[in-house]
């Protein structure tokens, strides 16, 4: 297994883990635009990665294909100069969730968000059937629970 940044040619296969997920999540009442989540990819890649704001980290496989990624950023806190890491997006495909992808891109992040002076690294759990296992994930990792996700459908 592999952690690296994410390139312009893992755009397709993103797109479709992308597909996988929404339709698997709390997220599967949204209307799922692939031209948008395109955009959004491409934006963090091309960039995020050079103002060094927003990572994409892809879990490459011994046969070169991507089977999870993380997408996260750092920015100032809001009450304070000091700089916070958050995990935009999280995932890893199901047939390679204990191959140890999940674990390594976790550590790629953190130390990508150490190295730009992060204080904070901060984790939502937003997939709702996981939210269990996610829960004992981060908190065998060191992470405490702060606060809750809500959400009212509109």
């Amino acid at each position: 297994m592999t952690i690296r940044y994410a390139t312009l040619e893992d755009i397709p296969t993103f797109v479709e883990i992308g597909r996988f997920f929404h339709a698997r999540t709390r997220f599967k009442d949204y209307a799922f635009d692939e031209k948008r989540l395109t955009s959004q990819f491409r934006a963090v890649i091309e960039t995020g990665h050079k103002n060094g704001t927003h990572c994409f980290f892809v879990a490459e496989d011994s046969e070169g294909k991507g089977v999870g990624g993380l997408i996260g950023c750092v920015e100032r806190h809001f009450f304070s100069d000091q700089i916070v890491a958050s995990i935009v997006h999280y995932d890893v495909i199901p047939e390679r969730r204990m191959s140890g992808a999940a674990l390594r891109l976790l550590k790629a992040f953190r130390t990508w968000a150490e190295n730009r002076g992060a204080v904070e690294l901060s984790a939502g759990v937003n997939s709702g059937d996981d939210s269990g296992k996610m829960d004992k994930f981060f908190k065998r990792l060191g992470f405490s629970p702060v606060g809750g996700n809500y959400a009212l459908k509109l």
